[in-house]
């Protein structure tokens, strides 16, 4: 397909391909750059936000104002990019990858945001215990309730009492350290770790990842040349399989009034560009989620099958969906 349509324009136009795709691609392209480090610069705000959580024991703790406070500022933060390539009348291909990058940080900083806030709450009930008659007694397990009898019934209940403290203080100083265990919360509060999780290929934010050894850079190169073959395929589907249907469509339809012309010119336009979308959103998706993500985890020097294999032999091996 790529060698005959680049035959065919050479024969028409005297190039291999044409430019009306590309010519989208360059407008504005140092104005998206710059909008899109400012972007993910601004993520960080969460950050000293959370030390602000943490370090307040009034209504700006995380389970009181943190949790409204960060809404506010992720809403706020939302709806100022999403509107910023419309504000600047950038290009369709401007706006639709600016707009998905915008709403991928948002879940990286939310998760970001969200989980430290539970971690925060965690520390704050440790903490608690050294007052066990005012602490909180939730944890994952629910203790039950003994009555209260004679003096030998009262002791056996302040000795199982102090074990359940024990137990409970256990459980919530295991939820602040990585299953790895080689980091820990608050340690995991620095500009350091949050650059990179948001390098990091997953949406979910974890004290730390399974890493290797080192980079692979054959990986690196082989997915980054990867990703420009797909977007020169998937150029060449739009030049020659989408945009003359659309452009055609377009064009036929200025030129009729009744209504069973209008829709048999879009059922034959929605029947020629089937195949094409079907192959443009196969690309996209073999981009995105293959090579771009897989070159970053390579990148970080992170393992993305062997943290993938493990998540989905804990998936199948779950009783309960909250397992």
């Amino acid at each position: 397909m790529v060698i005959t349509t680049m035959l065919r324009n050479i024969k028409d136009t005297g190039y291999p391909m044409r430019i009306r795709i590309w010519s989208l691609f360059t407008v504005n392209m140092w104005q998206l750059a710059l909008s899109d480090i400012v972007m993910v610069a601004s993520t960080v705000v969460s950050l000293p936000l959370h030390i602000l959580y943490r370090s307040r024991d009034g209504w700006l703790q995380w389970r009181k104002g943190g949790i409204i406070t960060q809404s506010l500022f992720q809403a706020a933060w939302l709806a100022f990019w999403v509107s910023w390539p419309f504000i600047n009348d950038w290009t369709w291909t401007a706006q639709v990858y600016f707009t998905l990058h915008t709403l991928a940080l948002l879940m990286k900083m939310h998760s970001y945001a969200f989980y430290n806030g539970h971690l925060s709450e965690t520390q704050r009930r440790l903490h608690a215990l050294d007052s066990p008659s005012t602490a909180s007694r939730e944890s994952v397990y629910r203790y039950p309730t003994t009555v209260t009898g004679s003096h030998y019934e009262k002791r056996d209940k302040d000795e199982k009492e102090r074990e359940e403290v024990g137990v409970l203080r256990e459980d919530l100083a295991m939820e602040l350290i990585s299953p790895l265990g080689h980091a820990t919360y608050p340690q995991n509060l620095t500009v350091w770790n949050f650059a990179d999780y948001l390098l990091c290929p997953t949406l979910c934010y974890e004290l730390e990842y399974p890493r290797t050894e080192k980079i692979q850079w054959t990986e690196v190169i082989a997915k980054t040349l990867a990703v420009f073959g797909c977007i020169f395929l998937l150029t060449i589907t739009s030049e020659e399989f989408i945009l003359p249907v659309m452009t055609d469509s377009a064009a036929r339809l200025e030129h009729v009034e009744s209504l069973a012309e209008i829709v048999l010119i879009l059922a034959e336009s929605i029947s020629l560009l089937l195949f094409p979308f079907m192959i443009t959103f196969l690309l996209v998706f073999l981009v995105i989620f293959e090579y771009v993500l897989g070159a970053f985890a390579e990148i970080t020097c992170r393992s993305p099958y062997s943290s993938a294999r493990s998540g989905h032999e804990r998936m199948n091996n779950s009783c309960l969906i909250d397992q």
